[in-house]
């Protein structure tokens, strides 16, 4: 790289061109919810006095109808069921997170590889614009020593 200052400036202009672009075209086309198969739920009329609760069941049931099934059971079987339900709904929600945060990683990884992609094409476009305007800046350089030496009344362009 040069040390003239504008390669690095033109270097962070494209940069934030860049990130601008790619922040739009993110927004318009990515969805950032993440839909989840929903938990089927179960009506008191589907229960039987007689029916086991079983996981699924515990979880998919209503407050109101899990009420209603719990009245005829003793306080400490309720409280059983009622903390079994508690941690079985949070494990659903741990998942849940798991799922959601391993699919925005990897949406992160591919966009961070789509920006590194780009700031090394921008990179070699810099390289080559800086060697385009050093070979200009050597002719022009040539030109000042050609005209100068040829005619005694030069004036100083730069």
């Amino acid at each position: 790289m040069c040390a003239c200052g504008l390669c690095s400036y033109l270097l962070v202009i494209c940069l934030c061109e860049l990130l601008k672009v790619k922040s739009e075209a993110a927004s318009d086309d990515v969805s950032t919810t993440t839909e989840l198969p929903s938990v089927p739920t179960v009506t008191s009329s589907e229960l039987t006095d007689d029916s086991e609760l079983t996981d699924d069941r515990l979880v998919s049931l209503s407050t109101r109808d899990l009420n209603r099934h719990l009245q005829s059971m003793s306080s400490d079987e309720r409280n059983r069921l009622k903390q079994r339900r508690r941690t079985l709904k949070n494990r659903g929600y741990a998942q849940t997170c798991r799922s959601r945060r391993v699919v925005d990683h990897h949406k992160l990884q591919r966009t961070n590889e789509a920006l590194v992609a780009e700031v090394n094409e921008l990179r070699e476009r810099v390289d080559t614009l800086t060697a385009e305007r050093d070979a200009y800046r050597g002719q022009f350089e040539y030109l000042l020593r050609t005209l100068g030496t040829a005619g005694a009344g030069s004036t100083n362009l730069m």
